[in-house]
């Protein structure tokens, strides 16, 4: 076949894209760290069985990490005494967790497989195994990301992270410049089903909302006060804070979504039917959040000779 000169460069480019998308397989360390999966899984059990909270912490880092410059493990690196990144960002600071399961994880790893699986990898699976772990569904992670050599800035993670008083609108633009569409945000936004959030986070919603229960309100406010600890903590989903389960959607149909963003889903819009599909069909809602992690796990990786193997995930080498 021939191709005309103006079209070899289109060509090329397509080619390009392609090899780069195909670095990320399930198989990725088939042959230089047959043993991954097994160590993750592991020590990402071990974590949660010590406290169920890692699972929902797993997940938000991981979270957090693919919205802000992509799937790289930035979100991991520390601050320096000239830089502010992400971590410190409001959204983050004081806020994610679980940055010790992650190193003890890569030191496993780099035991059984020294300077060969990226922080990026790592956390990426630990957050598919805490799923799994917390009786949630189970999907292959494609792998093969690189680690970026410098965390985001302040900025960046500002710009990128959704506000929990964020409407739908705002929410769909967001997830949108991520290529995620509005039914991967709803699946996803089902994460919510686990873990915990601060006192800081929800207070408006349970003092100030109308489209809130007001028994559910007022059992928050017994660990809210109007003025107080602005960093006390209570769990996402009441009923079954540590299992992965479609609860959450089904605490939106009764007004006792804890976060705004997460009520505003729900309430006379344009994702009811989905809220209330995953409400009522848990494997409906498991199919459609394995669908959305895959997904958000190919936001702009770094693969190939981009980025590094951070050997300590926590600093670049």
């Amino acid at each position: 076949m021939a191709f005309s000169k103006s079209f070899l460069p289109l060509l090329v480019m397509l080619l390009l894209a392609c090899s780069v998308q195909a670095q990320l397989v399930p198989d990725f360390y088939k042959s230089t760290c047959p043993r991954l999966q097994r160590i993750v899984r592991s020590a990402t059990k071990e974590a949660i069985d010590k406290d169920p909270i890692m699972g929902a912490a797993m997940l938000r880092l991981f979270f957090h990490d693919c919205f802000v410059t992509g799937c790289d493990a930035s979100v991991l690196l520390d601050d320096t005494p000239t830089s502010v990144g992400e971590k410190g960002s409001p959204a983050n600071f004081n806020s994610l967790r679980g940055f010790e399961v992650i190193d003890y994880i890569k030191a496993r790893v780099e035991a059984a497989c020294p300077a060969t699986v990226s922080c990026a990898d790592i956390l990426a699976l630990a957050a598919r195994h805490s799923v799994s772990v917390l009786h949630g569904p189970r999907w292959q992670m494609p792998l093969g990301r690189r680690d970026a050599r410098t965390a985001a800035s302040l900025f960046e993670a500002i710009a990128n992270l959704p506000p929990a008083d964020m409407e739908v609108p705002g929410l769909i633009v967001i997830f949108a410049s991520k290529g995620l569409d509005a039914k991967d945000m709803v699946a996803l936004s089902g994460a919510h089903t686990i873990g915990e959030t601060r006192c800081s986070v929800y207070r408006s919603r349970i003092y100030n909302d109308n489209n809130v229960d007001p028994n559910f309100a007022a059992i928050r406010k017994n660990n809210c006060p109007p003025f107080g600890d602005d960093n006390k903590w209570t769990p996402l989903d009441l009923q079954t804070p540590t299992r992965f389960d479609n609860k959450y959607y089904r605490n939106l149909l009764g007004g006792r979504g804890i976060l705004h963003s997460d009520q505003a889903l729900y309430g006379g819009g344009q994702l009811d039917s989905l809220v209330k599909l995953y409400s009522a069909n848990n494997s409906a809602f498991f199919a459609d959040f394995a669908l959305a992690m895959t997904k958000m796990g190919n936001i702009s990786p770094l693969t190939g000779a981009n980025g590094e193997i951070r050997l300590n995930c926590r600093k670049p080498n």
